[in-house]
């Protein structure tokens, strides 16, 4: 009797935290952003989306450029998710190798709200080349990246000449964060 007596305490305990979770958006992963303060937000469409590059920043034989996406709607909106960023090659943007590796597998998206103008970004990688043996890499130049994410952002070509691996994935991909340098 007094251990059911207790999970009931437990649970009455437990029930406030679990309401403000959800009010918040925290248990299912999804926290208010800081990019834009908009309450009632609709999830961003395509045509609200535009996707742009920053310059490279490179570290420990990885290159990180910051892929910005910014909402040119009319109306503010909001956005989740981890982009899908393809390598591709030639005029008709075919994939050239494996698409960027995810990163940020088990962390939780945060809801970003974001008003006319607002930015979100992501930080690129593309790992040198060199780090891999010949034959586990092939590597090979790219002439720029597809980039989609979600029902959000349709494939959208970005211009980026990169040397990636054709055999195995040597671009890198997060979860989309606040501002524009993709940290």
């Amino acid at each position: 009797e007094r251990k059911i007596a207790m999970k009931k305490v437990k649970s009455l305990l437990l029930l406030p935290v679990l309401a403000g979770g959800v009010l918040a958006g925290g248990l299912f992963g999804v926290a208010p952003s800081t990019a834009a303060t908009t309450t009632g937000a609709k999830s961003c469409v395509s045509t609200q989306i535009t996707v742009s590059r920053r310059a490279a920043q490179g570290t420990a034989g990885t290159n990180y450029y910051a892929l910005v996406f910014t909402n040119t709607g009319a109306t503010a909106c909001t956005l989740f998710g981890v982009p899908v960023i393809q390598p591709v090659i030639g005029p008709s943007h075919r994939p050239l190798g494996p698409p960027a590796r995810n990163e940020s597998m088990g962390e939780m998206a945060a809801l970003h709200s974001l008003a006319h103008g607002a930015s979100v970004s992501v930080a690129f990688g593309v790992v040198d080349t060199g780090n891999f043996t010949a034959s586990t890499c092939i590597a090979r130049r790219a002439r720029g990246v597809i980039v989609t994410l979600g029902a959000f952002v349709r494939p959208t070509y970005v211009g980026l000449a990169i040397t990636v691996c054709t055999k195995r994935a040597s671009t890198t991909t997060r979860l989309v964060s606040p501002g524009v340098t993709g940290n």
